[in-house]
């Protein structure tokens, strides 16, 4: 879940940074989706980073918005596969709300004879670009990681516990089992 979560963020910051960073200018939607554009706008032209001709600062504006992407995602997994995994889910997200974008400019698009084999390049070209996010989602990962292991707290030496009456425990009970007395556990 929680690589679904950071690739969805992912997919939004990344696609908000793209429409900000190409200037692009707001498609024609249907009324409740005007207010979204920018996400469904973004990640149709996110998945046009290496198929389009274009000049070589506007590839470099693609690039910075998956490393963006992958920024974010880094943030919300571990290094290795679940990286990878959280990379396949920013794939998958943005294809599918670049499929929404052509649906709304493209209404008859479901009716086309190609539509299968578009939908599949769709797919397949959001997924192997969202490997481009890895390229700083794995470094972001590693240091999250790194830091979060340095700020974890000691693993105790000795786990004991001494009621009043004298049984010894090797836990932090509540109460004795042998007399009933509830323990006092902030003491220790």
């Amino acid at each position: 879940m929680k690589n679904f979560v950071g690739g969805f963020i992912a997919v939004i910051i990344g696609s908000l940074a793209i429409t900000i960073l190409l200037q692009l200018p707001p498609p024609i939607y249907p009324e409740p989706f005007n207010d979204i554009w920018y996400i469904l706008a973004g990640s149709s032209a996110l998945q046009k980073t290496l198929l389009s001709p274009a000049p070589a600062p506007t590839i470099i504006l693609y690039f910075v918005s998956w490393i963006i992407i992958g920024l974010i995602i880094g943030l919300f997994s571990k290094p290795g596969w679940n990286t990878l995994r959280s990379a396949i889910w920013v794939g998958l997200i943005c294809a599918i709300f670049a499929l929404i974008s052509l649906l709304l400019l493209k209404p008859d698009f479901w009716n086309s004879s190609s539509r299968n084999i578009e939908l599949l390049l769709q797919f397949s070209t959001s997924l192997v670009l969202s490997v481009l996010s890895l390229f700083s989602g794995v470094p972001i990962a590693m240091i999250v990681e790194k830091l979060g292991i340095e700020s974890e707290t000691p693993i105790p030496s000795k786990i004991e516990t001494i009621c009043e009456c004298g049984a010894v425990f090797k836990s932090k009970p509540l109460m004795c089992s042998e007399c009933g007395r509830p323990l006092n556990l902030e003491n220790e």
